[in-house]
């Protein structure tokens, strides 16, 4: 895309494959502090193939354990900045790796909220449903593990792979609409 800070992206390149780039940005936060991003201009993430999204979190892995062995980093930070109420400044998809030392002067810290349990019950089931929408599920448990049994006549249905389901996961909400409404 034109005019794409990454896209057009001409610094030092740390490593590089067909999927995506590892680079030092021109204003680091502190010295180490490099870039992943995708070749293919993706604005967010969910617009991103899942196998980008992978490759661009290994890459960031690799480099955070670069960082700690290179730059004997104490700590490293993986941030993603996904849409402007986010403070992303390009529209690229791309992970941040900021190597840490104690008293390096940079603050990710932001003031935590209690929530009533009404509130973190609603949150919580909003979440869940949204995920269920996306055919996002946590790994079947059996149920003696997770300490329950099954209630008799409990209905069970199964998704395309035949694991055990609620109907909510039949439910498909067209992709390409979903990203439309969340675009920067």
């Amino acid at each position: 895309m034109a005019d794409c800070t990454y896209c057009e992206f001409k610094g030092s390149v740390l490593f590089e494959d067909e999927k995506v780039v590892a680079a030092l940005p021109p204003s680091p936060v502190v010295p180490g502090h490099a870039v992943v991003f995708p070749r293919q201009h993706f604005q967010i993430v969910e617009q991103a193939p899942d196998e980008i999204v992978s490759r661009l979190f290994e890459v960031a892995n690799k480099l955070s354990i670069a960082m700690f062995e290179g730059l004997r980093a104490q700590g490293t930070n993986l941030i993603v900045m996904d849409g402007l109420g986010a403070g992303q400044k390009a529209p690229h998809v791309a992970v941040d790796v900021v190597p840490r030392t104690n008293g390096d002067g940079l603050s990710l810290a932001w003031p935590s909220r209690k929530l009533s349990d009404e509130q973190m019950g609603l949150v919580e089931t909003q979440i869940k449903d949204a995920m269920l929408e996306l055919s996002v599920s946590a790994a079947p448990v059996p149920a003696a593990a997770a300490g329950k049994e099954r209630e008799e006549g409990e209905p069970e249905a199964e998704d395309e792979g035949g694991e055990s389901v609620t109907k909510k996961h039949k439910r498909r909400v067209d992709p390409f609409l979903r990203q439309l409404r969340r675009l920067p």
